[in-house]
């Protein structure tokens, strides 16, 4: 049976090699573009892949992105959430008050919100999976404090999902990957998501790219 995934936000080479993938495994893909309608132009998702604009500011947009895709797809199986701290950088020290609130807004609580409204349809379905997608190595100082920030609380997000579906019908996970090959650990992302709730959900995993090792 045809899978249903959700990946958000839909903005970098990870989520362009997460699309790739899901389309070559016949999943039906839905692909939050965020700052608003007039990303969609640009996105060129494909045939058969739903572009749903999305501001992760905002609680009511994560509302409105997942009743969207479940309107254009069916019931969602599986969702993927995606930190690229190098899109987070910014000037620490030059940058004004309301452009670092926003970006701290947006790569922190974004998440969040997105998360949470997937979890609600999650347990009232009793199934359904949210995978966790980053960069092994996002703390680099090049990348500036906020990035730190912005993956600390994606590493927090973690924590807590784990801990919500321990005991739940559903599942999370939490990959990073350190290969920097981006379509084979997209590939290895859905792998995870296709498999039963097991041993490997409720953590975070590493993808190497190496055979037989994905720590």
């Amino acid at each position: 049976m045809k899978k249903t995934i959700l990946i958000a936000p839909f903005d970098g080479p990870l989520a362009s090699a997460l699309a790739a993938e899901a389309g070559a495994e016949l999943w039906s893909v839905a692909l939050a573009l965020p700052h608003g309608p007039a990303s969609a132009a640009t996105a060129d998702p494909g045939q058969g892949v739903a572009a749903i604009p999305y501001d992760p500011r905002s609680y009511v947009s994560a509302s409105s992105l997942v009743l969207s895709a479940r309107n254009a797809l069916g019931e969602l199986d599986a969702a993927i959430l995606i930190l690229d701290p190098a899109s987070a950088k910014a000037d620490f020290l030059a940058g004004r008050p309301g452009e670092l609130s926003a970006l701290v807004e947006e790569r922190c609580s974004g998440p969040l919100f997105l998360a949470r409204e997937l979890v609600r349809r999650f347990e009232a379905r009793k199934a359904g999976s949210i995978l966790l997608f980053a960069p092994e190595s996002p703390r680099d100082a090049a990348l500036g404090p906020l990035a730190a920030m912005a993956d600390g609380a994606f590493e927090g997000l973690g924590t807590g999902l784990f801990a919500a579906a321990a005991g739940a019908s559903w599942s999370a996970y939490g990959l990073r990957d350190a290969s920097g090959q981006a379509d084979r650990a997209a590939r290895y992302a859905l792998e995870l998501l296709a498999e039963p709730k097991g041993a490997k959900s409720g953590r975070w995993l590493r993808y190497t790219g190496k055979s037989g090792i994905f720590g």
